[in-house]
């Protein structure tokens, strides 16, 4: 390439490791925050953009190489930009694949341990459990180290044996805090409370505002002196009393007279009793339809005249309470309670308890129940995703920075070698530079240690991951180049993080790659 272009690589290449490192920084930031479902999916869209990009950049240096050594002008700028976004995109959806097929391919094994790590992981984040032999800083996973562990956590805790058998006994105080949070505490549940007994009143005022019995009674007598008068009114407009009928005209009378009350097909028109009876029938009627839509609450009968306790305190009323607040059979909601610790005694408690009950026992299901198709298999599926894609995320974030940075060593070294005559017989040996750096990075970190790395846990879990790995025929090498990864990412990532932080909020004003993190 010409000076010019290497300059522009070279240019390009710092502009794509600011974002790089700062998505790195945001990573850690995520796997130390328990993520939702869509933060999860949110970052990874934008780590895969960025591997894309990455491996984009390095086909754009080789083709303005090989058009610099043509002398052709060939491949065109054209082609060039058609390489450049065709790789990207593969290096994208190859990623996608990538992870979807881990995620769909997990074995039910896999997912029922997931369900159970993330658990770990959610509450470790939360300061809701501590391990034995880590380090006893309440602070630890706000830090880099800490957050690095947190990334690794389900790698590592995966290959522990006996795993569910060693957070059994803590299991079900986990799923507890795990549900008390979910639902916001008692503080955020008793505004769900709130609202349904702000509804219920609503539909109490409703209710009051029914005819009673001795309503119905007054309201008959009324509608049929109404009734009654109105037919002597329409008769009287024609000079006619109920006796004075004409005989050729009762029957037209008789069907007006049916048109708003039921009396019988051959009724008297003088036969006021029957009238009345007939407007009685007709109140009675409309009263009793009311009724049935009205007060009626999951499938009983409300009497007239209850008070609001009265209302609130019935059995089809609490039902209907408890079914939509998710409560217990046996808790009897009150309209008001005196103080907080009275309504989470007698009402929060027993709902966690319950909800903890409830979720332990998927949480303890078989492994055949996460299979696909089966009850627990979405429940699975996501809880191996969120235990596969931090640790896949960081992994390709951390190549392509590393990558770059040793590419971009590369360019600027060559950059000054070419401007010094003296050292242009040396420019040959160039390609080791990345190489070089690489090695040299990696050495340091792999005899570089941190609280983390240096605590009982970590190294009782590394050598539980290298035992696992290992195979009689390789003597241990792929176990201990695992181990060995784990620990270069868990002490580069203590060491890059501020660094990577202080890109991401100086340099690029804070960006947050489509996460952030909740308030405590």
């Amino acid at each position: 390439m010409t000076r010019g272009q290497t300059v522009f690589i070279a240019l390009l290449t710092a502009l794509y490791l600011c974002f790089e490192l700062a998505f790195n920084a945001r990573l850690l930031d995520v796997v130390g925050g328990a993520p939702s479902t869509d933060a999860l999916h949110r970052i990874e869209v934008f780590g895969r953009s960025l591997s894309g990009i990455a491996v984009a950049l390095v086909v754009l240096q080789v083709l303005l190489g090989r058009r610099q050594r043509s002398g052709r002008r060939s491949p065109s700028f054209m082609a060039i930009a058609f390489w450049c976004a065709l790789s990207g995109g593969v290096v994208y959806g190859s990623l996608q694949t990538l992870i979807e097929g881990l995620v769909a391919t997990s074995t039910p094994a896999f997912r029922r341990a997931s369900l159970n790590i993330v658990l770990v992981q959610r509450a470790l984040v939360d300061g809701r459990v501590q391990l034995a032999g880590l380090d006893d800083d309440a602070a630890l996973f706000s830090q880099p180290a800490g957050k690095a562990f947190l990334a690794q956590f389900p790698v590592m805790a995966a290959s522990v044996n006996r795993l569910d058998e060693k957070i059994h006994d803590a299991k079900l105080t986990l799923i507890t805090r795990q549900v008390e949070q979910g639902f916001g505490g008692p503080a955020g549940y008793y505004d769900r409370y709130a609202e349904a007994v702000k509804k219920t009143q609503e539909q109490w005022r409703r209710y009051a505002r029914m005819p009673g019995a001795t309503d119905v009674d007054g309201e008959v007598a009324r509608r049929q002196d109404q009734a009654w008068g109105d037919y002597l009114s329409d008769l009287g407009r024609r000079g006619w009393t109920p006796s004075t009928v004409p005989g050729h005209a009762q029957d037209a009378v008789r069907r007006k007279v049916r048109q708003r009350v039921p009396v019988p097909a051959g009724w008297d028109l003088a036969d006021e009793a029957t009238f009345r009876d007939a407007v009685a029938t007709q109140v009675r009627r409309k009263a009793d339809r009311a009724g049935a839509q009205s007060l009626t609450v999951k499938g009983r009968r409300i009497p007239p005249g209850l008070s609001w306790p009265a209302f609130f305190a019935h059995p089809g009323v609490q039902a209907e309470l408890r079914d939509k607040l998710h409560l217990p059979a046996g808790v009897a909601l009150q309209p008001a309670y005196r103080d907080g610790a009275e309504f989470q005694r007698e009402v929060f408690q027993p709902l966690v308890a319950k909800v903890a009950r409830e979720e332990l026992v998927r949480y303890d299901a078989p492994a055949e129940d996460f299979a696909d198709g089966r009850p627990l298999a979405e429940r699975g599926v996501e809880a191996a995703r969120a235990a596969i894609v931090p640790p896949v995320a960081l992994f390709f974030s951390l190549l392509g920075a590393v990558g770059h940075l040793a590419k971009l060593s590369y360019l600027l070294l060559s950059l000054v070698v070419s401007a010094v005559p003296a050292w242009q017989a040396r420019a040959r040996f160039l390609w080791a530079t990345p190489f070089a750096v690489l090695a040299l990075v990696w050495v340091v970190l792999s005899w570089t240690d941190n609280a983390v790395t240096q605590s009982r846990l970590y190294g009782y879990m590394r050598d539980q991951v290298r035992d696992g790995l290992s195979q009689p025929e390789d003597t241990g090498v792929r176990g201990w180049l695992l181990g060995n990864a784990l620990h270069v990412v868990a002490v580069g990532q203590g060491y890059g993080y501020p660094v990577n932080e202080l890109v991401r909020t100086r340099l690029l004003g804070g960006i947050t790659y489509g996460y952030v993190p909740p308030t405590r």
